[in-house]
């Protein structure tokens, strides 16, 4: 007993004693710890902190005193804010802007290789600092190509092919399609076998040209098909991402579609989708008669004699008309089926990215007038500081003025549709505006401005909800909110210019890529700006957009077909309405203005180079 006790002493003793050297080395840490912590504050801040005098007989749980307190409360400050310096400027250095302050006394780090996924999301490969700590990674030879969202599939080249007889739609339809995969970013020509005929000499060729008891004419009529399809061909294999080519012909054989696969199928990545639209509305063959009278094949002919030719042409065309079928090629051909331009869609083995969406915008388009009016917000009081990404609400005098004025401009626009007849597109109006307090602001001044237009309760008002009025719906979509400027949002554009010299050039050298730290670029709100698009196009009201600049710009570009190089310059003035009437071919533009703007608006714009 005695040994196991003396045993179990020896062992507590040998445990207290560790115990107690962990204890004595934690203790002499800390001080240590301590120390050099405030070392580090005298040597960083000597001007701000006393230098105290360390007596070998303090404690090691000494307290610090006011002064230390004082300079370690400062210390933890500055170290934050030099973190928050070194983060910034790591992510504009990740993007080759170089946003370094001169003040920051401390070197950026490396940032992480792949943490620009966040925002990549338009394509292509992110850029590399000319030069300094990131230079080394190359995007290419570590990571390959990086795609944006749809600009890779295994079939990334597309050739649609129209089908169907004369004044059904298709070159309306290829239009379309051109003005929304340019805008939305992918490469697209449109290869139309009418005008080949013209320009080796055939304009004027007559509806016996077209029928099949010529042999001649038939032979004719094929090789200028075959021609146009092989120069389509031919583009898309000089495209080595996706793209898509428009083969804008009758193609209404089975034998013409079942060529134009085979000839596909000797390119790899070529995918042929054919378009066929079928019309059978009186009312839209009557309206698309009048306008085919109106090309280079009967613009020297009698308008009596020219419907009559054109009429047997598409006799002609009828008598050897073959609908698309699911069987056709052994069930593996691919088509979209359009009926009275949108009114039914189908779609078979239609797949991937780009011709889903492809399929989806053609089920919404319609050729029904009515009107479209772009409109910034009124004039505020941020917008005179020239604060860039402002979100606060107050509205100058002028912006108020401006609010009267456009309630006004669409109740007379309503009145003038209801007396020109046009019910469907006059019978209720739609506001679409973004969800910051500016633009609810310009909503709220309209219609307490304009009692006619109908009862308005403030609370209804609310970002996401409706507000419902006797003369139009009011909806709200963050879709809609002004381009984001990241970090900078807050500065005004003196302060970004001042401060991030190398951030500002960036922006000029290219302002539709420019993409803003933690922020967007201009192809960044297209790309979130594609279902307003869809919207649109599906709405058969008259429809008023508020927003903010960069918004305006990108939608009025969809519209007028402006080149994509130009969109971050189009002028779009405050106080003015931009009224868009979409038409068969092309649309219609006017510029209304309503109100005047302050001097020192005018100013600032001139003076940041009409930000943002």
């Amino acid at each position: 007993m005695a040994d196991a006790w003396n045993s179990s002493a020896k062992g507590a003793c040998l445990v207290a004693g560790l115990a107690g050297g962990f204890a004595v080395g934690y203790l002499l840490g800390r001080r240590r710890s301590q120390d050099d912590f405030f070392d580090e504050a005298i040597r960083r801040f000597p001007s701000r902190m006393h230098s105290p005098r360390r007596s070998p007989h303090l404690s090691p749980l000494h307290r610090p005193t006011e002064d230390e307190r004082i300079a370690t409360m400062e210390l933890e400050k500055r170290l934050a804010d030099d973190a928050k310096e070194r983060r910034l400027s790591a992510e504009a250095d990740m993007w080759g802007h170089g946003l370094t302050r001169q003040k920051s006394p401390l070197t950026p780090k490396p940032p992480r290789a792949l943490s620009w996924f966040a925002r990549q999301v338009t394509g292509g490969t992110p850029p590399i600092s000319p030069g300094g700590h990131n230079a080394p990674f190359d995007y290419e030879e570590d990571l390959g190509r990086v795609y944006g969202l749809g600009g890779y599939s295994q079939s990334s080249r597309v050739l649609l092919c129209m089908v169907g007889l004369p004044a059904r739609g298709k070159s309306y339809i290829t239009k379309m399609l051109i003005r929304y995969l340019t805008w939305s970013g992918f490469p697209v020509k449109a290869f139309n076998a009418g005008n080949v005929r013209r320009q080796e000499g055939m304009a004027s060729a007559s509806a016996s040209f077209f029928n099949d008891q010529d042999a001649q004419a038939t032979q004719r009529r094929e090789a200028i098909a075959e021609q146009c399809m092989l120069e389509a061909i031919e583009w898309l294999r000089m495209h080595k991402s996706v793209c898509v080519a428009i083969f804008d012909a009758t193609n209404t054989t089975k034998r013409r579609r079942k060529k134009i696969i085979d000839q596909c199928t000797q390119s790899k990545g070529i995918t042929p989708v054919f378009v066929e639209s079928i019309c059978d509305n009186a009312e839209i063959l009557e309206k698309n008669y009048a306008l085919k009278l109106g090309n280079d094949d009967y613009q020297a002919m009698d308008p009596a004699v020219a419907r009559a030719d054109f009429l047997e042409r598409v006799k002609a065309y009828e008598k050897r008309y073959e609908t698309i079928t699911d069987d056709e090629c052994d069930g593996g051909i691919c088509y979209v089926k359009l009926f009275n331009v949108g009114q039914k869609v189908e779609m078979h083995r239609c797949s991937g990215y780009l011709m889903s969406n492809i399929g989806f915008f053609m089920s919404n388009i319609h050729i029904s007038p009515r009107c479209i009016w772009l409109t910034r917000h009124a004039e505020s009081e941020d917008q005179l500081a020239g604060v860039l990404g402002s979100h606060r609400k107050e509205l100058t005098h002028l912006g108020r003025q401006y609010s009267r004025n456009l309630a006004s401009f669409l109740k007379k626009c309503k009145r003038e549709m209801e007396e020109s007849g046009s019910t469907e597109s006059s019978s209720e109006m739609l506001v679409l505006m973004g969800t910051v307090p500016v633009h609810y602001s310009t909503l709220q001044a309209m219609i307490s401005s304009a009692p006619n237009l109908g009862d308005y309760d403030d609370e209804a008002c609310s970002p996401g909800g409706a507000v419902h009025c006797k003369e139009f719906q009011a909806m709200s979509s963050s879709l809609l909110n002004e381009l984001d400027g990241g970090v900078c949002n807050g500065l005004s554009y003196d302060d970004i210019r001042r401060d991030y010299p190398d951030l500002w050039e960036a922006r000029e050298r290219d302002k539709l890529r420019f993409r803003y730290p933690n922020g967007e670029s201009y192809q960044d709100v297209i790309g979130r700006l594609r279902p307003i698009i869809i919207e649109l196009e599906r709405q058969r009201r008259s429809i008023l957009v508020i927003s903010h600049l960069a918004v305006q710009r990108c939608l009025y570009a969809y519209f007028t077909g402006c080149p994509m190089e130009e969109l971050p310059y189009l002028e779009m003035d405050m106080h003015t309405v931009v009224e868009l009437r979409p038409g068969a071919f092309d649309c219609g533009v006017r510029h209304v203005q309503l109100a005047e703007t302050s001097d020192a608006n005018l100013l600032q714009r001139k003076a940041s180079g009409r930000m943002p």
